[in-house]
């Protein structure tokens, strides 16, 4: 494996995009919002400049003693496909050649190759013929072989109309598309494992995530509170800054237990959080409702419960994880973080007084008819007016709980 030798810094770190790239006109919106993201991101760390560039953005300075930490924060901004600390000179062979010997100089290693990329064509000499020049330089210089397939060390050479950069190693990035660039959507958070994977996604997809989570405290403990919360914190890593709502269900829920039979509860449970959810929703700017279902994963999420469910809803209703099974969720959650915190015991509100056997088949003519026992529209305000919300960045809670509808995010 290269030993790099980290005393001569290079000169800055370029972030290149993919799906940015195709946005044509709209284009120079997302890499201004691209920016802006990667400014927040590393707004207490020394780099000074964030400056646009074709198809990418150029981070500087990057000190060596602080890479590790710039390396990870722009490796969680959506929209950066890749990105690289380079070293930049002019555009002559022999400055790239005198570039190339002074980066390998302190490496080990017995096989590499070069791997030149070309945007301008009126450089003198092909990609194919700086590769076989530069290969040979580096095969005298240090002895090593190539190896095309397989190399210890592979050095990348990219020419554009106005300088030359010469690299080691590309760091690959999330991809996606810059949060703020989709719109605001309301995730609706449990303290399972399901919901903050969904909620993640949507932010790869550029949308500013609000979270809202149940909880039927005082009948059960505080702890999915506290596990809401915490996953918030975590996921505000990508997004810079979270609201969280936390919306007292326990009034509901006993009103729910006194007039509707067992079976339908969940359904009827579920209908109530999406009436809620998205009154915060509206009054907060958001466009759509999140959810974490997977098609046939439990009861509640069969297609005709999910309809039924959707039903009460005029905003769309989001579900990214629709298709995925449960496997496959419990590894995405466990390469953000959340799986940790989301396996912790706890007492949510779905679970309380749960039944044994759930309908699976409902439809909304049915539920309606056991909702006309409930006085659904004051139901549905007192919850909203009582939501508690929390502001959250990833190093926790701002202090300044309030109503919910009484501050717009």
């Amino acid at each position: 494996m290269a030993t790099i030798d980290t005393q001569r810094p290079p000169d800055s770190v370029m972030v290149r995009v993919h799906e940015i790239a195709l946005k044509g006109r709209n284009r120079p919106l997302f890499l201004q919002r691209l920016r802006r993201n990667l400014r927040l991101a590393l707004r207490d760390t020394p780099v000074q400049r964030v400056d646009p560039k074709h198809l990418g953005v150029e981070i500087s300075p990057v000190p060596d003693s602080a890479w590790p930490e710039i390396a990870e924060r722009i490796g969680r901004v959506f929209g950066v496909v890749k990105f690289y600390r380079c070293r930049k000179v002019p555009r002559t062979l022999q400055a790239i050649e005198e570039a190339l010997i002074s980066e390998t100089d302190g490496l080990e290693f017995d096989t590499f190759r070069i791997t030149a990329k070309r945007s301008d064509k009126a450089f003198p000499l092909t990609s194919l013929e700086i590769n076989s020049r530069l290969g040979s330089l580096v095969e005298r210089v240090t002895g090593a072989r190539v190896s095309l397939r397989d190399p210890e060390v592979n050095i990348f050479v990219e020419i554009t109309p106005r300088e030359a950069m010469v690299y080691l190693r590309e760091m690959p990035g999330p991809g996606g598309l810059p949060v703020g660039s989709g719109g605001r959507v309301a995730a609706l958070l449990s303290g399972g494992i399901d919901s903050p994977v969904a909620a993640w996604r949507m932010m790869k997809r550029g949308c500013q995530v609000m979270f809202v989570h149940f909880h039927s405290f005082p009948l059960v403990d505080g702890s999915s509170r506290e596990k809401a919360l915490e996953i918030a914190e975590l996921l505000s890593k990508y997004q810079f800054r979270s609201t969280l709502f936390l919306v007292p269900f326990a009034d509901v829920q006993r009103e729910i237990i006194l007039s509707v039979p067992p079976p339908y509860r969940v359904v009827v449970y579920r209908r109530f959080m999406t009436r809620i959810a998205e009154v915060i929703a509206r009054e907060h700017g958001a466009g759509a409702l999140v959810t974490g279902e997977s098609l046939g994963q439990v009861g509640s999420q069969t297609l005709e419960n999910l309809a039924t469910v959707r039903s009460v809803a005029s905003l769309p209703v989001l579900s990214p994880l629709i298709g995925m099974d449960k496997q496959e969720i419990i590894d995405e959650a466990r390469r953000l973080g959340t799986f940790p915190i989301s396996i912790l015991p706890d007492e949510d509100c779905c679970s309380l007084f749960t039944p044994r056997h759930p309908a699976t088949r409902t439809n909304a003519t049915e539920i309606e008819r056991l909702e006309s026992a409930l006085d659904v529209p004051a139901l549905v305000a007192k919850a909203v007016e009582q939501a508690e919300v929390r502001r959250v960045t990833e190093s926790g809670a701002l202090p300044q709980p309030a109503p919910a509808i009484a501050r717009r995010g």
